[in-house]
């Protein structure tokens, strides 16, 4: 798998002087490319079956159509695409986001989804262990290539040195695929206070995070989130630790943007092992076996006890974040990736 890393633009060789992308990213030719002009036109918010068709029938005039997230469209995109084959956009898929399958749906949809995104050019994800996806959906390393994520709210982040990884309890939060059995059962095993962040418990629970809020130890405070940046960041920012479980089950990258935001805040994270983490993290995280309440639990008494581990983490995850910086750096790796990707005519 090709690596756009923070430090490893994409070779010289492999630029273009004009690259034309049509995208639904708002403002993706804001990103600092001086090597590359960017003519770029942004597809709007419309998910309508029209839009689609539209997209394809434009595409014949473009270098590249990127679609970020899973978009109905693509679905389209990629069908149009084997009915007629002869556009010369390449189709980048940034960040598509997969589950698991399971239930008898998710592996039928599995083998359509599987056949549909032959017709995808190439993959950029916010992470590196492609097992999973590889094995259930076809999308390997030799069509796929790594970008870190950004820090989002980065602009309204503190400088460095007005941070501190001192707080005064344990944080958790998130949506998506947490795994909060483990973490209340670490946490009954730990004197600390404990904070857990939840949004609205049915979205929760479809999103593979079920909460009963009347099982909670007595250590932990349960705060509902009211969705603003700047209370998400005030959370963060008077955490001890920041703590964040992930299923075993999932095989994308869960949890990024939650331990960045941390990580920007200097605070020291725990995070299970998976995806998100593997080949990407080493010591800006104590990692810890997933599903393992005991490890979680030991973890915790350790950093929370020894301040020189959790000042050394959380030095070390905010020098992380700030390579990560914002949607700027981002989207300026994601244009590299596009040019290498693009038609060779354009070199």
């Amino acid at each position: 798998m090709q690596t756009v890393d923070l430090t490893c633009p994409v070779p010289p060789a492999t630029r273009v002087r004009t690259l034309r992308i049509l995208s639904n990213l708002k403002n993706l030719e804001a990103g600092p490319t001086p090597e590359i002009k960017v003519v770029h036109r942004y597809i709007g918010p419309s998910n309508s079956i029209w839009r689609g068709f539209w997209i394809f029938a434009q595409s014949f005039v473009y270098d590249v159509v990127l679609i970020d997230d899973n978009e109905p469209y693509l679905w389209l995109l990629c069908l149009l695409r084997w009915l007629w084959p002869f556009s010369v956009a390449k189709l980048v898929s940034v960040d598509i986001m997969f589950v698991k399958p399971e239930t008898a749906r998710q592996r039928v949809m599995r083998r359509v989804y599987r056949l549909l995104l032959k017709r995808v050019d190439h993959f950029i994800h916010y992470f590196k262990d492609l097992e999973g996806y590889d094995r259930y959906f076809g999308i390997g390393p030799a069509r796929s290539s790594f970008v870190p994520f950004k820090v989002n709210g980065w602009e309204k982040v503190p400088a460095a040195a007005e941070l501190s990884a001192d707080g005064d309890y344990i944080f958790t939060g998130g949506r998506s695929l947490r795994d909060l059995e483990t973490f209340l059962e670490a946490m009954r095993r730990v004197p600390y206070p404990g904070v857990l962040v939840y949004h609205d418990l049915p979205r929760m629970a479809a999103n593979g995070t079920p909460l009963d809020l009347a099982k909670l130890p007595a250590n932990v405070r349960a705060i509902k989130d009211d969705g603003t940046m700047k209370s998400w960041l005030e959370l963060n920012r008077r955490a001890a630790l920041v703590v964040l479980p992930i299923l075993p089950s999932s095989i994308r990258a869960i949890g990024v943007s939650s331990y960045l935001t941390a990580m920007a805040l200097k605070k020291c994270v725990i995070i299970s092992d998976g995806p998100a983490t593997r080949d990407i993290l080493s010591d800006e995280a104590i990692l810890v076996p997933p599903a393992d309440p005991a490890a979680l639990a030991a973890a915790i008494e350790r950093a929370w006890n020894d301040k020189s581990l959790r000042d050394a983490t959380a030095a070390n995850g905010r020098a992380y974040a700030e390579k990560a910086a914002g949607t700027g750096r981002l989207f300026a790796d994601l244009v590299k990736v596009c040019a290498a990707v693009a038609r060779p005519s354009n070199a």
